[in-house]
């Protein structure tokens, strides 16, 4: 009798067990998911935004605590719309697009860039156009995108190169329809950023190529948020040391890095050879980044594309405090 009432209780036991053990694991379960602070992201659709992408398909920002909700649209300006509209808590958003929004408000903080390139906009002529320098566009036309980086990376190639921008025609398209102008030779020249400079190589009929201009000009994509009561500083780490992962395995795992942005975004492996080279991914703010802002400034006054005298002080919409919490050495400011 004994031995039945003693089998009994180590039956029972078990099953108390068991099932403590299987509440406590769901328990546990609802209170990882719950605890996971949520954060929007709007993320331009373009290879630049790539750790994004590898930290959201490698599970980065859950391995680091945070649920974030990639929203992904067409170019950094509707990116940082978005924040300023409050529709997303963080934004991707280039140097061009910090500088005019800079003119204009002073509650938004660029947290890092993520990505470098010294080649992604580009000047663009047909093949036999006999287009190989500046001097050869004086008293032609250049399709633009107006008051952007494409019409700060003209005037700046026309400059260093000693040519009088005057003596230039510009035509203002939208990006997407450069590529067509110039095919059609409505322009001799288009300044247009990737994927359109890629569009433009690639065409059958009358393929473009690029004026020899890598290095003119160093474009980089930040991380940008708000300030104010509702910043959450701690969420904003956890997305930064995310990132900091995906970078590191961009370099560790370029091959595998390049299918799943080639899947993500439907791109050709033909264009991610034509640009990958030029993509140097790291997290990082520093003095150059500050003072590329400035000198756009300058520029944007002396067009009269913004209606100032003078440009704000750029480096008060710079906060390294989260990045340096990532990486001492990532921030020089």
């Amino acid at each position: 009798m004994n031995g039945f009432i003693k089998a009994g209780i180590a039956f029972t036991i078990a099953v108390v067990a068991i099932l403590f053990f299987r509440y406590q694991l769901t328990d546990s379960k609802i209170i990882t998911n719950t605890e996971l602070p949520a954060v929007k992201i709007a993320v331009s659709t373009t290879p630049l935004s790539a750790p994004f992408y590898i930290a959201e398909k490698q599970g980065f920002f859950k391995e680091e605590g945070v649920k974030a909700d990639l929203i992904p649209l067409a170019g950094g300006t509707k990116c940082f719309s978005a924040l300023l509209k409050k529709e997303v808590d963080l934004a991707t958003a280039s140097n061009s697009v910090v500088m005019f929004n800079g003119f204009k408000y002073d509650h938004f903080t660029v947290l890092s860039s993520f990505v470098e390139s010294d080649n992604d906009i580009k000047l663009m002529s047909l093949s036999g156009s006999g287009i190989t320098k500046a001097q050869d566009l004086i008293g032609k036309s250049v399709g633009i995108v107006e008051g952007s980086a494409s019409e700060y990376f003209l005037h700046t190639w026309l400059t260093l190169s000693g040519v009088d921008p005057s003596k230039v025609l510009t035509k203002a398209y939208s990006v997407v329809d450069l590529p067509k102008v110039l095919s059609l030779g409505e322009v001799s020249a288009i300044s247009v950023w990737e994927p359109f400079a890629f569009t433009a190589a690639s065409n059958r009929n009358n393929p473009a190529r690029p004026l020899d201009t890598k290095g003119l000009y160093n474009l980089s994509f930040n991380l940008v948020g708000l300030k104010g009561a509702t910043r959450n500083i701690e969420s904003e780490q956890k997305v930064l040391a995310a990132l900091n992962k995906a970078v590191h395995y961009i370099a560790e795992y370029p091959q595998e890095s390049q299918i799943i942005i080639r899947e993500k975004l439907q791109l050709s492996q033909a264009f991610i050879d034509w640009i990958w080279q030029d993509y140097l991914f790291k997290l990082s703010l520093n003095q150059s980044q500050v003072s590329s802002i400035e000198q756009q400034a300058r520029w944007a006054i002396e067009s009269q594309l913004v209606i100032s005298e003078t440009a704000p002080d750029f480096i008060q919409f710079f906060d390294a405090s989260a990045l340096q919490k990532i990486d001492p050495h990532a921030s020089s400011l």
